[in-house]
């Protein structure tokens, strides 16, 4: 079920979830619905606990790549 409206293809968030259905180990299982949704479940917990890992949450400050995106919002102000 999309629930589309006009022309566009859906819910966007939906090619997560299909993405895994493509990768050969995964097409091929009986259960791939419940290891699929698994993945998802850790991916979105390691997302939301980046701020925690002491390791990761430094990385802006050795690896400045933020400064290269908004240098010109902070040379105008």
């Amino acid at each position: 079920m999309m629930n589309e409206t006009g022309n566009y293809p859906g819910q966007s968030w939906l090619w997560l979830f299909s993405f895994w259905y493509q990768i050969p180990p995964f097409n091929s299982l009986a259960n791939a619905d419940l290891v699929i949704s698994g993945i998802m479940v850790v991916l979105t917990l390691a997302l939301m606990l980046v701020p925690f890992i002491p390791g990761v949450r430094s990385l802006p400050r050795i690896i400045p790549i933020h400064r290269l995106i908004w240098r010109d919002y902070y040379r105008r102000r």
